[in-house]
């Protein structure tokens, strides 16, 4: 079996699916999210399994198959302004139809998934075009299971669906991307509060007053944010290994809090060459944002030609280093 051959099909196949959907945002994502949020998963779970000496293989079919039908779920389903949720305690979603179809969407519908939460659909998918491609009953059974467990760890999970379990979470709580989002989440608020308002989006007030922005997140978003991160999130790691890197992306994240709200004292110097710069840069470029293509961006000319400081320079490469699942 030609593994690198296959994870290069289903990796593109991944990444086309995601684009059948036309929504800039759903819920806490936006269109180009998911995919650098697997890739983040596929790595982080690579550093996770080798501390762990866990089955890379497997997982690595698992990880980038595990939101294959992410796309699906829709809005949030709140009832007297609580989240609805399932027998299983998951939260439901709308049902969110795709504006295209291909091989994915078509298993989706033949299989009868509508309705189902995407670690249950994901799974099944995932084990059907494993097994399509010659991959072993028990193979499939155990991709099916790892992905299965990436929401919620049971009894019958592997040490591989504690690993991505532990991954995922990681990816999407804790550390430098986890800010990432959290940035682009706070803003996409911004932006609905200004259309509500009859305003395009908050760009325009970004650009007039930056600092009036940053100074509130930093001082006041940003460490009730930190703060919750052990209770909500630490405590339920289920490997050693991902306790200890979230208890250290903790750290960093405490520290540059700290570092930001230096950094106000003087803000216009910092907002051009500092720390601030960086959230500066994704701020202002959240139309069709992926880490990635923005870490390649800050890394080669942004840097140079920004005459970024050396607290800049060390900031993007830690978030370098988180988003490849290094630390």
């Amino acid at each position: 079996m030609d593994d690198a051959r296959v994870l290069a099909e289903l990796e593109e196949l991944v990444r086309s699916t995601y684009q059948l959907w036309d929504e800039d945002w759903v819920g806490f994502s936006w269109r180009n999210y998911t995919f650098d949020h697997v890739q983040r998963v596929r790595a982080l779970s690579r550093t996770l399994a080798a501390r762990e000496g866990a089955e890379a293989r497997v997982l690595e079919f698992a990880t980038l198959l595990h939101d294959i039908t992410k796309s699906y779920d829709g809005e949030i389903m709140m009832k007297d302004g609580q989240r609805v949720l399932d027998a299983n305690g998951f939260w439901r979603n709308e049902y969110l139809p795709p504006a295209r179809r291909n091989l994915v969407t078509d298993l989706y519908d033949e299989l009868g998934l509508k309705g189902s939460v995407h670690h249950d659909s994901g799974a099944r998918i995932a084990a059907h075009l494993l097994a399509e491609r010659g991959y072993s009953a028990v193979f499939c059974a155990h991709v099916a299971e790892i992905i299965r467990s990436h929401l919620k760890v049971t009894d019958h999970s592997s040490l591989e669906g504690g690993i991505i379990y532990d991954a995922d979470t990681i990816d999407s709580n804790i550390g430098l991307p986890a800010l990432y989002r959290n940035i682009m989440i706070v803003l996409r608020g911004r932006d609905k509060q200004a259309q509500a308002q009859g305003r395009p989006d908050a760009t325009a007030e970004l650009e007039a007053d930056p600092a009036a922005f940053f100074r509130p997140w930093i001082l006041e978003r940003l460490p009730t944010w930190v703060g919750s991160k052990h209770r909500d999130f630490v405590t339920k790691m289920t490997t050693a290994s991902g306790k200890a890197l979230a208890d250290a992306r903790i750290d960093r994240l405490g520290r540059l809090v700290e570092e930001l709200a230096h950094e106000l004292s003087d803000f216009d110097y910092n907002v051009r060459h500092g720390r601030l710069a960086v959230l500066w840069y994704f701020a202002r470029n959240r139309q069709g944002a992926t880490l990635s293509r923005q870490l390649l961006h800050l890394e080669g000319e942004w840097l140079l030609s920004n005459g970024a400081n050396e607290h800049a320079v060390a900031f993007v490469r830690a978030l370098r280093d988180e988003a490849a699942g290094r630390c």
